[in-house]
């Protein structure tokens, strides 16, 4: 097996550029100066040069793209090749670059959006499709598992995360405080899933 998959990367990181022709195409339409981040309340309270938001952002998420495939290719030659979600955390990335440029620039131009729905919508869709996918990993090596534990963990921690994207999609229909309390469950429940697996590892066969 290839170390690092470079063609999956090369696609991944032009999906991350391609927005670049449309911010080209909408410049004379575009503010000088562009909110780049919102409260709960859907205010802006960060700006950004024009200049920055169409070339540089892109380049910016490309770099953490390249940064990301890396260390999956890398866990995978270590750990063990798991396809499904090594390509669903691959696309990531540049899916939430798409989505949230579209969104920056169509605001900019004066566009009615709702930018925590969008995010809301966003991060409950992705922790929707891990959550999916995490109980159908095979066993991963080195990590002093069998199999049954280890997709005992998975099946958990699947569960959890399918949970908690519900909640973030539930949470487009209610105060933008809903959304907030979503984000603060994301620690208990990465806590609470960290304890199970160390449990579970540690538990006797039956």
């Amino acid at each position: 097996m290839k170390t690092i998959k470079w063609r999956i990367l090369i696609l991944t990181s032009v999906v991350c550029l391609l927005p670049i022709l449309l911010g080209i195409a909408l410049w004379q339409q575009l503010p000088e100066t562009m909110a780049i981040h919102f409260n709960i309340h859907n205010e802006p309270d960060n700006f950004a040069s024009k200049g920055f938001v169409v070339f540089a952002l892109p380049c910016l998420m490309v770099f953490f793209q390249i940064v990301s495939c890396l260390a999956v290719d890398f866990n995978s030659k270590i750990r063990g090749e798991q396809k499904k979600i090594e390509l669903v955390s691959k696309w990531i990335i540049p899916v939430v670059t798409v989505v949230l440029y579209i969104a920056t620039l169509g605001y900019g131009m004066g566009w009615k959006l709702d930018i925590r729905m969008i995010a809301a919508v966003l991060v409950g869709g992705m922790l929707l499709v891990t959550g999916n996918y995490l109980p159908k990993l095979n066993y991963v090596k080195n990590y002093h598992l069998d199999t049954d534990k280890a997709r005992k963990i998975n099946r958990f921690v699947g569960f959890e995360t399918v949970i908690l994207g519900i909640l973030f999609l539930l949470s487009i229909f209610l105060p933008p405080v809903a959304t907030v309390v979503c984000v603060f469950l994301l620690i208990p429940c990465i806590v609470i899933g960290v304890i199970y697996g160390v449990v579970t590892g540690k538990s006797k066969k039956d």
